[in-house]
């Protein structure tokens, strides 16, 4: 039956991630794999109150077919929402998805031709590689400095494919937090992107489903905030700030040209989101105190965080040059090793001690970061933090001495 698959679906590989859960999922097994949110940070009581209500009071028009665009419940309570976080948005900005995942499926489809290039981070979010890859774009990854993607190295590729005559279509980015290294981009580089994608006439994709979860620093303005030419479509999602299982969030563009393909391209995909779970949330950010709800997940996440760098420090062996980021918020943090060091070898002998990461080449679009790996603080509690670390870091101190004596593993 292989002979009715399309090509495009023969190219599109499984996701990396989902494949090594399964591996993980053995209740022994401290995983540090998947970005889940922490089950504790779930407003469950609240939800599931305003559910019940809706189901008995509304249920004629939340078990109903919705408009395309989104239910105007949520789209003006978001815009209220996001008021004085500086996103001043009209509810015709704004346009709901089934998650952000499908965000990035409709704005691939909307906008990628096969051959395109569309230029990302390097490493970058695995299912959004995986999106743009459905599609059959050209994905060219741009290397990372600790404050965000390197915009020298950006021009310089965008120079070589104009030179090589391919369609440039758009520039991806997660500025704040970034999956997978925690990375925040600086405000000098949002700004300097911006300009770049103007003068080249690029689109920009700021991918932003970690943002309120700031912890540490200042807040830094969108890229959404920042842009005046209307270039810029951002996501964000209920996801991580919610709850996952409400497969819920928001794309926004100013432009009404952009708005209406995407909206076309939802109509074709599950003609409108729930609007059962879009009523949860609107109603749950006009009648409970969000602000309230996000200073305790930031709390959660920060001890978590914290937890998960002292362990490094305690644990990790010392000068082998091994280094990880200091997250100022998100789910995420980065390790480096030793070249010699293949986190993809590794794998296996971490379940073997019980243990769980992502290996980290599988983020990188174009190859390379072979002795990386990310590592999510998000879902264990702080004292699984600590001895899942431990476990790991017996597995590097194992892969290093089997280095040192020529030994294959």
């Amino acid at each position: 039956m292989k002979k009715y698959i399309s090509k495009r679906a023969i190219a599109t590989k499984r996701s990396a991630i989902r494949e090594l859960l399964k591996l993980s999922e053995e209740p022994d097994i401290i995983s540090f794999a998947g970005g889940f949110p922490c089950p504790e940070t779930f407003p469950h009581d609240e939800l599931a109150e305003i559910a019940a209500d809706e189901l008995r009071e509304n249920y004629e028009n939340v078990l109903q077919y919705g408009l395309t665009e989104g239910s105007l419940t949520l789209r003006r309570a978001v815009v209220e929402w996001l008021q004085p976080l500086g996103l001043r948005l009209s509810v015709d900005q704004i346009l709901v998805t089934t998650a952000s995942q499908q965000g990035l499926e409709l704005v691939s489809k909307a906008f990628l031709d096969p051959g395109d290039v569309i230029f990302c981070e390097a490493p970058t979010y695995l299912a959004a590689l995986q999106a743009f890859s459905s599609f059959q774009a050209e994905r060219i990854g741009i290397s990372m400095d600790e404050d965000g993607m390197n915009l020298d190295i950006l021009e310089e590729r965008i120079a070589i494919a104009r030179q090589d005559d391919k369609t440039l279509k758009a520039i991806y980015v997660i500025p704040d937090f970034q999956n997978p290294t925690g990375i925040t981009m600086s405000l000098e580089k949002r700004r300097h992107l911006l300009e770049i994608a103007r003068r080249e006439e690029l689109l920009v994709i700021e991918d932003n489903p970690y943002g309120q979860l700031r912890f540490a620093g200042e807040t830094i303005p969108t890229i959404w905030s920042l842009d005046t030419d209307s270039r810029v479509i951002t996501l964000m999602t209920f996801s991580k700030v919610l709850s996952a299982g409400l497969r819920l969030a928001v794309l926004f563009t100013s432009d009404s040209d952009l708005m209406d393909v995407l909206v076309r391209m939802k109509q074709a995909s599950d003609l409108c989101t729930s609007k059962l779970t879009q009523h949860m949330a609107a109603r749950y950010i006009k009648e409970y105190d969000m602000d309230e709800h996000l200073k305790m997940v930031r709390t959660c996440y920060r001890k978590k965080r914290d937890m998960m760098i002292a362990a490094l420090e305690q644990h990790m062996p010392q000068n082998e040059g091994i280094t990880w980021t200091h997250p100022d918020g998100g789910l995420f943090l980065w390790v480096r090793l030793p070249d010699e060091i293949d986190t993809g070898k590794m794998f296996p002998r971490a379940i073997e001690n019980k243990v769980a990461y992502v290996v980290g080449s599988d983020f990188y679009p174009n190859g390379g970061g072979e002795n990386t790996m990310r590592l999510s603080f998000s879902l264990n509690s702080e004292a699984k933090i600590d001895e899942g670390i431990k476990r790991l870091a017996k597995v590097v101190r194992e892969e290093l001495a089997a280095k040192r004596v020529g030994v294959g593993v």
